[in-house]
């Protein structure tokens, strides 16, 4: 999917208001940008082969022992990882979804299987923890949807025999409780996924690690390649972590104004948003196709959404959003606006 994902702003010219990625904009990164400038002679050498110190900073952060954390290149990286771990393993994957775990699935020639709900997980027998998986975005690319604690651990108690490869990418963008990364590391059959690019809106440095419990982690750590988190990453990483105040995601405004766009577009009576607990809103437009809107918006008005066609079970009428500020947000409906009409 590598030309499939959102924010291809590099398509593009003078896009001034960019929804088609799911971070959040808004965030001052002066602070980043000075340390990383004082750091910037460490490209002269190696970094760490194993990014130990970002580790360690990451660990503490989470309550957690640094041999239960991996640091990755983006949640991508860990992805592939976790694929390549488990080669030739039947993985299910809850579908719609972000479609990199089939694609890092089938280069790893997984027997990839879509599901489009936990109660359709077939039970099965063997060690815990070995296989099949399951993989799931929570919240989820692109419904914004969250399975529920509850739920969530209902269905990992009933299939201790079933990996589960839990992408918590969005975690930050909702209200909703969640399993925790300590809580999955005391459980023998829970890998998590997790990004420092969403929660920090850093995309362009690929940050990304894995939580486990011990030995799930160490079946990881033997086969990633090393060097993979250069030294501006690391350094970046710990920075943010030790900063993360400056990162606090205005989180309620952002649902309070899902809810708002949402109602707005359905006045339309064009556009049908789809329910979400997070700030991603996935729309189905009632007529035409979001290719289209999305390439007037682009060229006309500068405004880049996503158009989600080629999400698995979803088709060419659907296209997806992450709400900014009222403002931004105001243009956006605008614009849709003008568009239909």
């Amino acid at each position: 999917m590598i030309n499939g994902h959102g924010d291809d702003i590099h398509a593009y010219t003078d896009i001034r208001l960019n929804f088609s990625s799911n971070i959040y904009s808004h965030f001052c990164h002066d602070g980043l940008y000075a340390h990383l400038a004082e750091v910037l002679p460490s490209v002269a050498n190696y970094p760490e082969p194993s990014p130990e110190r970002l580790e360690a900073a990451l660990a503490a952060d989470l309550s957690l022992s640094p041999s239960e954390v991996i640091a990755t290149a983006g949640a991508t990286e860990a992805i592939y990882l976790v694929a390549q771990v488990f080669r030739r393993s039947t993985s299910y994957i809850l579908q719609p979804t972000f479609s990199e775990y089939a694609d890092a699935c089938r280069t790893h020639e997984h027997r990839v299987k879509a599901i489009y709900s936990l109660k359709d997980i077939p039970a099965s027998d063997g060690p815990s923890g070995v296989g099949p998986l399951l993989w799931l975005c929570n919240p989820n690319n692109p419904t914004g949807t969250v399975v529920p604690e509850s739920e969530m651990r209902h269905f990992t108690e009933i299939h201790p025999h079933t990996l589960f490869v839990i992408d918590a990418s969005y975690a930050p963008f909702t209200q909703h409780p969640l399993i925790s990364p300590k809580e999955a590391a005391a459980l023998p059959n829970i890998i998590m996924l997790h990004s420092m690019t969403k929660e920090f809106a850093v995309p362009g440095l690929r940050l990304g690690y894995i939580t486990a419990n011990q030995t799930l982690s160490e079946l990881l750590r033997r086969q990633r390649m090393p060097w993979t988190v250069g030294s501006i990453s690391q350094a970046a990483g710990i920075y943010l972590l030790r900063h993360k105040t400056d990162y606090v995601l205005p989180l309620a405004d952002l649902l309070h104004e899902r809810e708002r766009v949402a109602a707005e577009l359905s006045k339309t009576g064009v556009i049908e948003p789809w329910p979400s607990d997070t700030h991603i809103l996935l729309c189905r437009l009632r007529i035409g196709r979001a290719s289209a809107l999305k390439e007037w918006l682009a060229t006309e008005r500068g405004i880049l959404i996503r158009d989600a066609s080629n999400f698995e079970g979803l088709d060419a009428s659907f296209f997806r959003i992450a709400v900014q500020t009222p403002e931004e947000n105001n243009a956006l409906i605008a614009a849709i606006q003008e568009w239909i009409r």
